[in-house]
This record gives C-alpha cells, sequence and structure tokens, in this order.
C-alpha cells in the first residue's frame, strides 16, 4: 500500500462549504468540492487542459468548474469542454467520506478498514487541525513520547524533578505500539487543577497505541492518587491523526472527547467545553511549537544519544516505512 491506499483526515468538515478548496496529502494536490446534495468530493487539484489549480474555480451543480477555460468535472473525475464538446478527459478521483467532524480521502483502488474512532460514556470535545512544520516522522516523535512534557505542556506532563520516577513500558504487535505512562504530575493552574480534581502529588496516566493505516495514536489521560484508590473528575481521550502534507509539513488533526464524574448531562461538561476546547489547542500548540525550533529536520536516529524514554522511535518508523509508506520487506531502514 502507498500513503493514499489509507483512509485519512484532510479538512475540517466544518469548513468545506459551497466554495471548493485545495488540500496536499503526501505531495498530491487535492481539490475538495460539495456537490449539489452536499457531499463531499474529491479529485485532482490540476486541471488537464492547461494545468490549473481546479480549487480555484468553482462549483456549478454537481461539478467542478476550472476558471481558465471552464472545463467542468464530476466527483469520479470525468473532465468535459464547453468549447470543444466532444473533447473529453479524466483526472484523478479519491474516494471521500465524512465522519468525526472531518472530511477523508483514500484511493479509489484501495480498500482499507476505516479507522475506528469511539469513546463509549465520553462526551465529544472538539475536532481541531494544526500544521506542524516537521516531516511524518517527526511529527509522530514529538507527539509520541512524554519526557518533554516536563518542560514543555502545562497540563498532560510529569514534574521535571520527579521525571526519574516515571514508569514507562511498551509493547508492539506487527502493526501496533502501545506506551504506558504513570509518574508524579506537574503542578496545574490552581483553577484548573480544582475543575479536574487533581491534587498535589497526584499520579499521572498517560497511555496510548500508534497505529499506521493510517498513521495516527490514541490517547487515554486521567490523574489518580499515589495509591489509586482516588481517581479524578475528568478523563480525556484524544485521537491524532498524522497526514503529511509534504516533505516539510504534517497536518494534525485531533478529536478529542472527556469523560466526567461530576453529576448532571454530560457530567457538567457542556458548561465547560469551550475551556476543554480552548486547553487541548494551546497543549496542541505547545507541540508544534518546538518543532519550529529544530536544529535539523533530518528523520534517522542513528547518533542520537536516547534516553529509556525514547525506545518507541525506532518501533514507530519501521511501521510507517512497512505500512503507511509501503517499503518492501527487507529494506526498512532506520538510519
Amino acid at each position: 500500500m502507498g500513503m493514499l491506499d489509507h483512509w485519512q483526515p484532510v479538512f475540517l468538515s466544518r469548513r468545506l462549504r459551497r466554495d471548493p478548496v485545495g488540500v496536499v496529502v503526501a505531495n498530491h494536490p487535492v481539490a475538495l468540492f460539495r456537490t449539489s446534495n452536499g457531499e463531499a468530493a474529491a479529485i485532482s487539484d490540476v486541471c488537464p487542459h492547461r494545468r490549473l489549480k481546479l480549487s480555484v474555480g468553482k462549483v456549478v451543480g454537481d461539478r467542478l468548474q476550472c476558471k481558465y477555460h471552464g472545463w467542468t468535472f464530476d466527483g469520479c473525475g470525468n473532465g468535459e469542454s464547453p468549447a470543444a464538446p466532444k473533447l473529453t478527459a479524466c483526472t484523478a478521483s479519491y474516494d471521500a467520506r465524512e465522519a468525526h467532524g472531518l472530511v477523508w480521502i483514500k484511493s479509489r483502488t484501495s480498500a482499507p478498514p476505516f479507522p475506528e474512532v469511539t469513546a463509549p460514556g465520553f462526551y465529544p470535545i472538539c475536532t481541531l487541525e494544526h500544521a506542524v512544520p516537521a516531516p511524518l516522522e517527526l511529527a509522530v516523535d514529538n507527539f509520541n513520547e512524554i519526557e518533554h512534557s516536563a518542560t514543555v505542556h502545562d497540563t498532560f506532563g510529569y514534574d521535571l524533578d520527579r521525571l526519574s520516577e516515571v514508569k514507562v513500558a511498551f509493547e508492539s504487535t506487527d502493526d501496533t505500539v502501545t506506551v504506558t505512562n504513570a509518574g508524579p504530575t506537574k503542578t496545574l493552574n490552581r483553577a484548573f487543577a480544582w475543575l479536574l480534581g487533581i491534587r498535589k502529588g497526584d499520579t499521572f496516566h498517560d497511555h496510548w497505541t500508534t497505529r499506521f493505516s493510517p498513521v495516527y495514536s490514541v490517547f487515554d489521560h486521567w490523574w489518580t492518587s499515589p495509591d489509586g484508590a482516588r481517581e479524578a473528575m475528568v478523563r480525556w481521550r484524544l485521537y491524532i491523526f498524522f497526514v503529511p502534507q509534504d516533505d516539510k509539513t504534517t497536518r494534525v488533526f485531533s478529536v478529542t472527547f472527556a469523560k466526567s464524574r461530576y453529576p448532571g448531562p454530560a457530567g457538567g461538561l457542556r458548561l465547560f467545553r469551550w475551556l476543554l476546547r480552548r486547553e487541548i489547542d494551546r497543549e496542541v500548540k505547545s507541540d508544534v511549537s518546538m518543532l519550529y525550533h529544530m536544529a535539523d529536520y533530518g528523520t534517522g536516529i542513528e547518533g542520537l544519544k536516547l534516553s529509556r524514554f525514547d525506545k518507541v522511535l525506532g518501533l514507530t518508523r519501521d511501521r510507517i516505512a512497512r505500512i503507511y509508506r509501503g517499503a518492501p520487506a527487507g529494506r526498512v531502514t532506520l538510519v
């Protein structure tokens, strides 16, 4: 399988309205538009006539009209010329669907399972998109390790002075990587800690599993007393999808849920949804900010001085190469 053979999110549904939009997925320009019945469609963002971006055109009925010469294309990429009705052309098209507030696409010829996004008993908080100024592997590295949480993050992280006490374990299968972490939480903003029911000295639990068709991680975050007898009032579950735009930029789409032990509908989360959304947005932006300051954007790990938290780097690179990028068996390299 190649990178476009996996179902992966490419745009926020709420932002795809009447006008078409252009996105780039794995170096492939794609034009997204809605047909007359509101369904999402995806075709190549290159007009086969004179190579103008189709995304700067307009939607006419069920077809996307090129702004240059008026050629129109349906959702399957079938094109017609108004100046020469007998002249036709076909451009690449993609399967498209919408779920969880996102527009997803894949190649027409592949048949992968659709990612399962489930959170029974949880309340939906937000669906967000962020641009990460780094290759896919470095974006995944940044989100999928917790050593930096002590210095970069304000909420989901560990106490820097007690980072050596954090317990970390790794499990992997042929197509997944699971990491479990537990240790002394960092000190949170007092008001936010009170709202979440987190006390000084509590244990922060950070567990995630990464899958690779497409590349995404499912994070579960919660806090307990050191002995595990008491749990804080709110749990989080985040689905974070990593979609390469090109060799230098990765789009990160996050779908966040929360569960509350407070009384009332949705555990009162409806009242504070805006605050939780703002917190998720801020924490993701904290990750993104670090990647603006990398001294080297190479994806090799040879020569790095790695710690006990960094075993995940090699595990994820192997699976990204084999499963997501489709590297031939026996030719995967971590250098």
